[in-house]
């Protein structure tokens, strides 16, 4: 009998250890899905598709919780009680001057792709980034759309209900390498299992292809079960590469852990090369529309 309650007591006290907590819009008290929650020592999760996520109480360390549009929060893992309230940012868009009143319109098409290495197994709280430098022709128009292509998983084809979440990222740079994040799409909830396309409307941004390059990602964020949680299964997406390059940008391809503090990009070309032992030219294979 004492050895049973010694049990309960243990199951007990390691279910006290963890704890479901919310994260809301302060305006709307509406939960926000896929906050990126940054721990300690690089380590990171999100909150689910119902705005959760679950909180081991034996965290001691400060936990920030960052999601475009929203200020940034900081809080003591020891002062969280059941909610996590974001404020949200004002938004303040670039003016768009057009001096002769018409707009030249380009789209640049998906770059042909090979079939040996034609897309790459991304992970989840993985970013497969880009960056790009516009041709003189390209520099300082504005990106009015991307679209982006995926084979599917090359596993697990045969299980069901296999939704995977993502969300494309933009960022600018400063002497080519990361700066701000300026823009964050809505999160993209796919059939990993089959091929599948997206498109993203920039036209209300104002996202300018200046110069000094941008980065572009896709932020693979996991799996989802039917409940809207992220599972523990190691989830891929597996966008296409090109081998071909273009007159219209040059690029260069990474990939980057999403909660890694230093933000070091790791280029895609020398992982494939480990792994083959052959030279290896491959980028993210995207369509991009230009105004200018």
């Amino acid at each position: 009998m004492k050895t049973r309650i010694i049990i309960i007591l243990i199951f007990l006290c390691q279910f006290s250890q963890s704890q479901n907590v919310i994260v809301v819009d302060s305006l709307t008290n509406k939960p926000i899905p896929f906050v990126n929650i940054y721990l300690s020592n690089n380590n990171g999760t999100f909150t689910n598709e119902n705005g959760y996520f679950e909180l081991n109480r034996k965290l001691k360390d400060s936990i920030k919780f960052s999601h475009l549009g929203y200020s940034e929060l900081t809080v003591l893992a020891s002062d969280i009680k059941d909610t996590i309230v974001l404020s949200p940012n004002a938004v303040i868009l670039k003016e768009v001057n057009i001096t002769n009143g018409k707009k030249i319109i380009k789209y640049i098409d998906f770059p042909k792709k090979k079939s040996h290495y034609g897309s790459f197994p991304v992970i989840s709280k993985s970013e497969i980034i880009t960056f790009l430098i516009p041709s003189n022709e390209n520099s300082d128009s504005f990106i009015s759309n991307l679209n982006f292509k995926f084979e599917k998983k090359k596993y697990m084809e045969n299980q069901s209900n296999l939704r995977t979440a993502f969300r494309i990222n933009i960022y600018n740079s400063l002497d080519e390498k990361i700066d701000n994040k300026i823009f964050s799409s809505e999160t993209f909830i796919v059939d990993a299992t089959k091929k599948e396309s997206i498109d993203v409307d920039l036209n209300d941004y104002n996202i300018q292809f200046s110069k000094e390059g941008i980065f572009i990602s896709i932020e693979v964020i996991g799996d989802i079960d039917n409940e809207g949680n992220i599972t523990n299964l190691k989830s891929t997406l597996r966008p296409v590469l090109t081998s071909n390059t273009t007159q219209d940008y040059s690029a260069k391809t990474y990939i980057k852990y999403i909660f890694d503090k230093k933000m070091i990009l790791n280029p895609i070309n020398e992982i494939l090369e480990k792994g083959s032992g052959d030279k290896i030219n491959r980028n993210l294979s995207f369509g991009i529309t230009l105004i200018k």
